[in-house]
């Protein structure tokens, strides 16, 4: 079964939807990056949520709430 790639749009996520992307997902943004989420971090601060998704051969996709 093939998986459908993940829209990451910054205005309209949710601490919840970010909770549900998995190591394998295929993420996109609205910034032209995509790939496969080789690794994921997520981090607590000062009450901020800091969301960083590696993809393989593309870089990082950072999201902070």
């Amino acid at each position: 079964m093939e998986k459908k790639a993940t829209l990451i749009k910054r205005a309209s996520l949710d601490i919840n939807q970010l909770d549900k992307i998995k190591i394998g997902d295929f993420l996109f943004d609205e910034y032209g990056k995509s790939g496969k989420v080789c690794e994921i971090e997520k981090i607590k601060r000062r009450g901020e949520y800091h969301y960083y998704f590696k993809l393989s051969k593309s870089g990082t996709i950072l999201i902070i709430m």
